[in-house]
């Protein structure tokens, strides 16, 4: 019934959708990948000249697009692909015009004016098109990373996406292991911005993130938009990655390329050092080899284009387990440095047919696999690891239609396929979803966490989200009015079968020696009394969401004056299914794990929707002087977004599943002698339920900022931002025992989505841009920032104050600056390099004991993320002192600040002609071996919980940033 329900929903928006298509006919529009570029025909003396004939082609592949200006002599070219371009206008009575070299990068509006002189036609005059440095109709925080910056500055692993964070308000420390991310503005957290490519979404559904990487040379350039996107495009809370792919030439060209890494020219940090002395090793382990190539050209000159990029990656790594202090000599087995090799493999395909003079197709394929061993393992944790097979790949179609100067219509197509199949580390993995043979099941183990260590892969996890997208932009320029309006469709079946937390997992308040091999160890263990909880989740569930995206919007972009542009937009966001609104509750009483109808609190499923998700925005931009050099720009949005599926999945699995949570349970038996199953049938159950009032969350943005052209190549940037976060979830226990006693006796835990998430932040972002001209380009990016939220999707730690949750949140950095540049130096030398400063990450002070839903509360007179901002030391001590422990120094409080600078350097060698040449280069990172540690850790599955104030590690960080660490890497290019 669920499935029946939700497909039907899905075809009748897909109908909406092709019927939108045939009623847009003839329309204007121009998606996130494109540019444009108008201006007005004049004669000498200023009056416009109508039926004039412009035609805009492109330097590198040909291809020619040609108009006549209108009755007020306007001529325009949206829908553009970024590249280089010459503009020739050619009109009766006057010499030709033809103005070269103009540069449109992603999402670039340029006003380009012509003055014809008096003359033959016969006659021409070619000038410079040189680009101002600023748009002046801008109305975003955005900035734009080129090819260039891409192909000479250092980039740590070569994934393009790291080079988001030139630009100020961005930020990687949300960002998970294996998905390569960026966050930007006050979307901190991994989930809440959006990622397209070639005008497509290329973000998972399940939880938010990119779902599959690029190879560099695919990649043309990308849009990094922080506050303010227009409203083409949403369900994005924060900011928005536009990318668009490489498109053929007419001349054949392309690379093959080797960029390798070795341990010896590798620094170890002083963890993994002294990890290796352990086991007798000088260096730990390490080779990396990047390989692959990519080639482009003519099918058919100046009309058909083809440009192909493959790209692979094999790493022998390690990581590394080491225990300071005492606790050492209790998990000797585990300490030393572990192999744990991974690789990614990356290949991407595009067409590009020029139809006619007015329409143009794209087909592209793009696909990645990975494999990777033992994530999650290192420093004092060795619990919930996996190795994993992640494949994705995407078929994506385009048609562009173009039929006079003012119409243009885009449509979209999108297949697209991501899994995650993630299985206990060293054992094979398990690629077949909802079947759970004995092998899978056995390979799980039995976790446990010790205050200075933990064990055990209990983490088992298979996924498959596909997506069927459509999208129609359509848009009239009418007078000084561009009126655009669209819809965007996508069909995202997910399914996914966690069997994680089927063997269970302990805690203990102390530390004991450990080893699994040893009975002796397991015996003294379980003599001990000294566990806390049990946690486990039996059995594993086979789980469909499928759900369905609609957005329409509409935007205005208005040019009240020549200097003066107003952007007016609304977009509306729904999506179904990602509420659970298809759940029938009465359907859940047959369910064999003492099902207990109605839940508290859960009310009814089919009352939820997201059809109120409109969102506004505004915007304007102010050419102060009306010649391009100071411009004021602001605005204000509503953002909604995208509901993650994954997240909502235990509510659909009550009372088909058992979760327990046992305090002071016997190990290793935490039932009493009872089976998993009777001990189900009589325990009070743990359901998980979402809020009657939860819906999409949303973001206010809103943004004030000047810009400034210095020189014709510099300009200054100020931006003022500001966003308010409402109504993500955070999980409350509708039962807890706040006077010992559950409200409902006959359940334990009720774990409420509750939209009660917010957060807040303000920030002033500074930029300087000297774009490349004259050998060298550079940026210059800053900014202060206030981040602040009260944890969303994190469970409320005090519930009897949630208010001391609110603090800054997880990813607050106060100052951020990145400086990047590169030059050309003689003898064909190029030389790039980018110093990155940013201060410390906040951690919270928590207590040695759990509650009843095994939840550490703060330190007495602390609250959320105080360590490194304002701590009070003093009630830390107090708190230890009560335990009998010895207070500690500030000295004792590490500091997770960020200083790295990494530096690239290559020559170029001619093979008897410039067409074909070798580039060898040097990369190195961190050159300057700056230590860069990570954040201490305070998740009780993490092992050596330093945040734990009567740890004798409080406030140490026990292992450096992931990546950053000083590294050199040797390349080798064949460009041809």
């Amino acid at each position: 019934m669920l499935c029946s329900r939700s497909t039907k929903t899905a075809s009748h928006w897909l109908a909406i959708f092709a019927a939108a298509i045939v009623i847009a006919g003839p329309a204007i529009a121009q998606t996130t990948g494109d540019a444009e570029i108008t201006g007005l025909v004049k004669d000498p003396s200023g009056l416009a000249i109508p039926g004039a004939t412009a035609s805009l082609t492109n330097e590198d592949t040909g291809v020619t697009r040609t108009f006549k200006s209108d009755a007020d002599g306007r001529y325009r070219f949206a829908a553009v692909l970024p590249g280089r371009y010459s503009l020739k206008v050619e009109a009766t009575g006057f010499v030709t015009a033809t103005i070269s070299e103009i540069g449109l990068n992603i999402g670039a509006h340029v006003d380009h004016d012509v003055s014809l002189t008096v003359g033959a036609v016969q006659e021409s005059i070619t000038i410079s098109g040189e680009i101002p440095p600023i748009d002046v109709t801008k109305t975003d925080v955005s900035g734009v990373v080129t090819n260039q910056q891409i192909d000479t500055l250092p980039i740590n692993t070569r994934q393009f996406i790291n080079l988001a964070l030139l630009e100020p308000g961005t930020a990687q420390d949300s960002s998970r292991t294996f998905y390569n991310s960026v966050q930007m503005g006050g979307a901190s957290h991994y989930w809440s911005n959006g990622f397209s490519v070639d005008g497509v979404t290329n973000t998972w559904a399940e939880m938010g993130e990119p779902r599959q990487n690029l190879p560099m040379g695919a990649i043309q350039e990308f849009k990094v938009n922080t506050i303010q996107y227009k409203a083409d495009q949403g369900l994005s809370a924060g900011g928005v990655v536009n990318i668009v792919t490489k498109s053929g030439t007419n001349q054949f060209h392309g690379e093959a390329f080797e960029y390798a890494r070795d341990q010896i020219f590798n620094r170890d940090d002083r963890f993994t050092q002294a990890a290796n002395q352990n086991v007798g090793l000088t260096k730990a382990p390490f080779r990396r080899d990047q390989f692959g190539g990519d080639a482009g050209g003519p099918i058919v000159r100046n009309k058909v284009h083809f440009y192909t990029a493959f790209e692979r990656t094999q790493t022998a790594t390690a990581y590394t387990i080491f225990i300071p202090g005492a606790a050492s000599q209790f998990y000797s087995t585990f300490q030393g440095v572990h192999d744990r090799p991974i690789h990614d493999q990356m290949f991407n395909a595009r067409v590009d047919y020029q139809l006619s003079n007015s329409q143009h197709l794209f087909a592209r394929y793009s696909q990645e696999w990975n494999f990777i061993t033992w994530n999650g393992c290192g420093g004092t944790s060795m619990i919930n690891c996996y190795d994993g097979q992640i494949p994705r790949h995407a078929l994506v179609a385009g048609h562009t239609w173009t039929p006079t100067t003012n119409v243009v219509n885009e449509v979209r197509f999108q297949y697209a396929f991501s899994s995650y199949l993630l299985g206990p580390s060293g054992v094979p993995v398990f690629t077949q979803l909802g079947t759970y043979p004995a092998a899978r099941l056995n390979a799980l183990q039995t976790a446990v966490v010790f205050p200075s260590f933990s064990w055990g892969d209990n983490y088992a996890d298979n996924g498959v989200e596909k997506r069927w997208q459509g999208k129609d932009d359509i848009s009239v320029a009418m007078g000084s009015h561009t009126l655009k309006l669209g819809i965007d469709v996508s069909r995202v079946p997910f399914a996914d079968d966690a069997p994680n937390g089927y063997a269970g997992q302990y805690t203990f308040a102390h530390d004991h020696y450990f080893n699994p091999s040893d009975p002796a160890s397991l015996a003294a263990l379980a003599a001990s009394g000294d566990a806390t909880v049990f946690l486990a989740t039996r059995p594993p569930i086979y789980t469909k969401d499928p759900t369905t995206e609609l957005g329409f919007y509409i935007q205005d972009d208005w040019k009240v004056r020549r200097n003066f542009t107003l952007s007016l937009g609304v977009r509306y966001d729904r999506e179904f299914g990602a509420l659970n609104e298809f759940l029938n509750p009465s359907s859940l009483a047959g369910r064999p794990y003492n099902a207990i109808v109605p839940i508290p609190g859960m009310g009814d499923p089919s009352k939820r929707s997201s059809n109120k998700n409109f969102g506004p925005r505004f915007g304007f931009a102010w050419d102060v002087r009306g010649n391009s050099k100071d411009v004021v720009r602001g605005g204000y949005g509503i953002y909604y977004q995208n509901l993650q599926t994954l997240q909502n999945f235990p509510e659909l699995r009550n009372f088909a599943q058992c979760s327990v949570l046992i305090n002071k349970p016997a190990y290793p038996d935490p039932f009493g002698g009872q089976d998993w199953g009777t001990f189900c049938q009589i325990a009070a159950p743990n359901p998980t339920i979402l809020d009657p009032n939860y819906r999409n969350p949303y973001t206010q943005q809103f943004n004030l900022g000047y810009s400034r052209e210095v020189t014709h190549d510099f300009s200054i940037h100020f931006d003022g931002a500001y966003s308010h976060s409402l109504r993500d979830y955070r999980t409350v226990d509708l039962n807890y025992p706040v006077n010992g006693v559950r409200p409902y006796p006959q359940f334990a835990r009720i774990s409420d989505h509750s939209a009660i998430g917010a957060a807040k932040y303000k920030a002033l972002y500074i930029r300087a841009d000297k774009r490349f001209a004259r050998r060298y380009q550079f940026m210059v990016s800053y900014s202060l920032s206030s981040n602040q939220d009260n944890n969303p999707e994190a469970q409320v730690t005090v519930p009897s104050n949630y208010g001391l949750d609110w603090g800054p949140a997880n990813a607050d950095r106060r100052h951020n600056l990145i400086a990047s540049a590169s030059v050309q130096l003689p003898w064909r030398f190029t030389l790039g390099a980018i110093w990155t400063v940013r201060s410390a990450l906040p951690f919270s002070a928590i207590i040695a004991t759990t509650d009843a839903d095994a939840i550490r509360a703060y330190v007495p007179g602390t609250s959320r993320n105080q360590g490194n901002r304002d701590l009070s030391l003093s009630a830390v001590n107090a708190y230890r002192g009560t335990l009998g422990l010895a207070p500690l120094a500030s000295s004792n409080i590490d500091s997770s600040r960020l200083n790295t600078f990494d530096v690239k350097l290559s020559r170029t060698f001619a093979l008897k002609s410039e067409k074909r040449r070798v580039e060898l280069g040097l990369q190195v990172f961190d050159l300057f071996g700056t230590e860069n540690l990570g954040v201490p850790s305070g998740q009780m599955t993490a092992g050596g919980n330093t945040t734990a104030a009567n740890s004798p590690n409080f406030g140490r960080i026990l292992g450096v940033l992931n990546n950053c660490y000083q590294q050199a890497e040797l390349s080798a290019r064949f460009v041809f």
